[in-house]
């Protein structure tokens, strides 16, 4: 029994480690915004947009720049239907990015959610040329008006910019009016009567921020060859990926911004940070070197998305960009899970509604089997309460021969035509729904769909309910955690296991599983309130599946 105190007293600690550990990992932390232009080491940007002497173009190696937070060019927007966009006409890079049909929180007044708040300026398109000084970020000039609304169709801007030397540079936009993604082509043009050499890199400047899975994230992602590679902190040391790059961009938790290359061929694709404290690091996509003729003009097309983390939107663009959205190894269950809350949601118009539906028909399926699994354990537990006299005795007989008294206790199990695996056969059907509760887990934890979406006294299912700060010590009040804890001590406490069933240990692994509920109320206390109303249903659930069980079995030890 010493042994067995010790083991719970490492578990009574390691449950404090948890309870305090995330409060580390899975609350949010409140990182300083950057304000002001930060410098990366380098050359700094001229003013007037003159060009830059660059080190040789061609070792190999990526010219240190700027990072720039605020633009410093001509501002030009795009307005459509899904979005209003903001580009400087420094490097045609992005400043915002404004998706209309999502706000920035449940507030009635709010606007819109930003792709591009408070991270630096996107997609910058890094040329060098033998034997040529290109600036940094180049200073396109825009013909066309401040201010371009595209309402259908398509519609095509350009930036241009032409050197003392006549080398023609456009950076031109497509842009869908039905569409989150937007094509773009970059061209150079060689005026002269001998070949150039040509290097393109994609430069962008991000944020990453850590909170903990459920927390509003936001990681650098990537697939290359097939594999998902995933950044969300600031790494020490520059990190390299070689092979084919389908996508790289940066993931919000709802949200996703990924530049499309159209290669399909060998590239490479790095990612380093800058100012660690701030977050911020740096991707750099390279194009392969490349010769542009004379008298020719080289031509790059590439696509960009900018716009939700939903499956059939994301998929629907192509190259892979569906596996963005993470269920892990029950993807497959996952999807299905996904489109029947949605079609559950065409009848029932509220996602709280909608999950409590489907928690119950996931439920009523594999009724029969959990049934027969908690039946078949409860008659296990009662068969060896019986034997408890007998099992007793042995131990008491045959204290000072462990061996001599495993046998002989298991001699007596089968004299007895009793198994005491059995119960351990009762949770297989158990083990057999848990890969479509985690399915269903995961849904609930990344579907936008149950964002800013309310239910009784919950204004959002996809954040934590909040209905006001415990006075003196700041930490809100939640409702639904408190009925999840609840709902499973009570379920927990209909479950009973008697000491026969397992002795001194299994009595200590019954004190030890008390404290699940409290733990688990902790670690759920800062997840989305859908999820936790799933869980706290299923516990409902389980306490009216126990109340029958026990009659049943109760009906079965009157019977025998």
């Amino acid at each position: 029994m010493g042994e067995n105190k010790f083991n719970f007293v490492i578990f009574l600690i390691l449950s404090v480690a948890i309870i305090f550990g995330y409060s580390y990992f899975f609350i949010k932390p409140q990182p300083p915004k950057p304000e002001v232009q930060a410098q990366s080491g380098g050359a700094s940007p001229t003013p007037g947009g003159a060009p830059t002497p660059q080190a040789d173009v061609f070792d190999g190696s990526v010219p240190a720049q700027s990072v720039q937070l605020e633009p410093v060019g001509k501002l030009i927007t795009i307005d459509t239907p899904l979005y209003t966009g903001t580009i400087d006409t420094s490097g045609a890079r992005i400043f915002k990015w404004d998706l209309k049909k999502y706000k920035d929180s449940t507030n009635p007044d709010s606007g819109p959610v930003d792709l591009f708040k408070g991270a630096p300026l996107g997609f910058s398109t890094l040329l060098r040329l033998d034997g040529y000084n290109i600036p940094e970020y180049i200073p396109f000039e825009f013909s066309g008006p401040d201010k371009i609304t595209v309402n259908d169709g398509t519609k095509e801007i350009t930036f241009s910019w032409a050197s003392p030397e006549g080398i023609v540079v456009k950076k031109i936009y497509e842009i869908d009016a039905a569409s989150y993604t937007l094509k773009q082509r970059f061209e150079v043009t060689n005026p002269t009567s001998a070949p150039l050499r040509e290097r393109l890199d994609i430069v962008w400047d991000g944020h990453i921020e850590h909170h903990g899975r459920g927390g509003n994230t936001m990681s650098f992602v990537a697939l290359v060859s097939s594999d998902l590679e995933s950044v969300d902190k600031a790494p020490k040391t520059k990190k390299e990926y070689s092979g084919v790059v389908e996508w790289f961009g940066y993931s919000q938790k709802y949200f996703i911004s990924t530049f499309l290359p159209e290669t399909g061929a060998d590239t490479k694709l790095s990612v380093d940070g800058l100012l660690s404290e701030e977050g911020l690091v740096r991707a750099v996509y390279s194009y392969p070197e490349d010769t542009i003729p004379a008298a020719k003009t080289s031509a790059r097309s590439w696509e960009v998305y900018l716009g939700p983390l939903e499956y059939d939107i994301v998929k629907a663009v192509g190259y892979n960009l569906q596996e963005s959205v993470n269920y892990g190894w029950v993807e497959f269950l996952a999807k299905p899970l996904l489109d029947f809350l949605k079609w559950l949601n065409g009848y029932f118009h509220n996602y709280g509604v909608s999950i409590i539906v489907i928690t119950i028909i996931i439920r009523l399926v594999f009724l029969p089997l959990t049934i027969r699994s908690m039946i078949s354990m409860k008659k296990t537990q009662f068969q060896m309460e019986k034997l408890k006299p007998k099992m007793d005795a042995i131990k008491e007989k045959f204290k000072d021969d462990k061996a001599k008294q495993n046998a002989e206790i298991m001699k007596l199990y089968t004299s007895s035509g009793v198994n005491p695996l059995a119960s351990l056969g009762g949770c297989f059907p158990l083990l057999i729904q848990l890969p479509v509760f985690i399915a269903l887990y995961d849904v609930l934890l990344h579907s936008i769909d149950l964002r800013h979406s309310a239910f009784l006294w919950i204004q959002d299912l996809s954040e934590p309910e909040t209905l006001f700060d415990i006075p003196g010590i700041g930490i809100p009040f939640r409702i639904l955690p408190l009925l999840m804890g609840v709902s499973w001590f009570i379920s927990q406490k209909m479950t009973p296991m008697t000491p026969a069933a397992g002795g001194e240990n299994m009595q200590l692994q019954m004190k030890m599983m008390q404290f699940m509920p409290i733990i688990f109320t902790v670690m759920f206390w800062s997840l989305p309130s859908g999820l936790i109303l799933y869980w706290t249903v299923s516990n409902i659930l389980s306490i009216f599946q126990q109340m029958y069980v026990n009659h049943k079995v109760s009906t079965m030890q009157g019977v025998s």
